[in-house]
């Protein structure tokens, strides 16, 4: 009989973000059915598993971010796939999130609230969490705004709480408010938002705080309720493997074939709102009102002339006013809306296009499919085709 391949999954099971990547592995694994898996428990950092190199292994997928485990993979001479942002081996396939669309999307959510104080919290030495914050600082700077950042010790290095604690808070009480603060992800939100209990800080009317990896435990369990931009590490996990599987087969090491870059970029999911931004910080009542109405009724099928009733503006002053706000006409807020919820129902449901386009509020789904290519570069159908070939 033919020996089944044995991969090394050197990937830790102690967050949201690498279980993920691990739940993608499982579905290529088990469509595919054609290796036998190595997986110890282990926490972020840990050392190489001792029997790595003793053992018979054909590939590996592994979260590359310690010179140590760095030296126990280069030693394998088999194909692996960093799932990694450290890039501390060359020449190998890597995958990881696109930063600076997630970046992206945390600065439009706070900006269409409203905020026009920005700021940064992460970890030091880390590329995922710098590129974060270079990506955030330059959306700030594009619209016009400075952005305030603090970094926090890196994850691998072993630092007093008490001074790490007392510099966070003394910069949280500092910053200008009311202010939008994006983390690099949900286990620093997770500690600002204590810190901002612990002062009196009212979360979200003085600072509005957006997460990373939509861990549902870390982002249920804070208080506030946590908003978090969701990853896809399924889609990322899913990729791997599949990487990893076509260059075992091809018996090269450094780029699977069918592919022209050794590296992929995995867009986010979308962001999960929650009690930490669910506020609109305007100056301007009518406006913040108008914006309130259309967060609550732009599903409904409403349409700018209905938000004229509710804020009792002209056209033309409301659109003006809205514009100062918030950088946007009502009609745009509107649709960007429902196409976040059309995006939000292809992810979540099995519903057809019509049916989506009715509970989006779209009159009809042919504008629905028009908008929705225009906004994301493809229509609604093949978008979601291309969900399905990841679950």
């Amino acid at each position: 009989m033919k020996r089944r391949k044995s991969v090394a999954l050197l990937i830790e099971t102690s967050n949201a973000y690498a279980r993920g990547l691990l739940e993608g592995i499982v579905k290529y694994h088990r469509e595919n059915d054609a290796w036998s898996i190595y997986l110890p428990e282990q926490e972020r950092g840990a050392d190489p598993p001792f029997w790595l190199t003793s053992a018979r292994i054909d590939g590996a997928i592994a979260r590359i971010e310690t010179d140590r485990i760095a030296k126990a993979v280069s030693s394998l001479q088999v194909p692996v796939v960093d799932v990694s942002s450290a890039r501390r081996v060359a020449n190998i396939p890597w995958i990881e999130t696109d930063d600076q669309a997630i970046a992206k999307l945390a600065f439009d959510h706070l900006h269409e609230r409203g905020f026009r104080s920005f700021a940064f919290c992460g970890p030091k030495g880390l590329n995922w969490s710098r590129w974060r914050q270079e990506a955030f600082v330059a959306c700030c700077k594009i619209a016009g705004f400075e952005c305030s950042l603090h970094q926090t010790p890196s994850l691998f290095r072993k630092t007093s709480p008490a001074s790490t604690s007392i510099e966070l808070a003394d910069w949280l009480a500092k910053l200008p408010k009311p202010l939008g603060l994006f983390c690099a992800y949900d286990i620093t939100a997770q500690v600002v938002l204590d810190h901002c209990r612990n002062q009196s800080i009212a979360v979200p009317e003085q600072i509005a705080v957006i997460g990373v990896d939509n861990d549902p435990i870390l982002c249920e369990l804070a208080r506030p309720s946590l908003t978090s931009i969701a990853p896809d590490a399924i889609g990322a996990g899913y990729f791997a493997a599949q990487w990893l599987d076509q260059a075992m087969a091809d018996r090269r090491r450094v780029q699977p074939t069918g592919f022209t870059t050794p590296f992929r970029l995995m867009p986010p999911l979308g962001l999960v709102l929650r009690q930490s931004t669910d506020i609109t910080a305007v100056d301007d009542p009518l406006i913040a009102k108008a914006i309130q109405f259309i967060r609550d009724h732009a599903c409904d099928g409403i349409q700018v002339t209905d938000v004229l009733k509710h804020v009792a503006l002209s056209r033309r002053m409301l659109e003006t006013r809205f514009c100062t706000a918030i950088g946007k006409t009502p009609h745009a807020m509107i649709s960007m809306i429902r196409l976040s919820r059309a995006k939000e129902l292809l992810q979540q449901t099995d519903l057809s296009v019509d049916a989506i386009a009715e509970k989006a509020g779209f009159q009809h789904a042919e504008y629905m499919s028009a908008a929705f290519r225009k906004a994301f570069g493809e229509p609604p159908g093949r978008y979601r085709r291309q969900l399905k070939t990841l679950q």
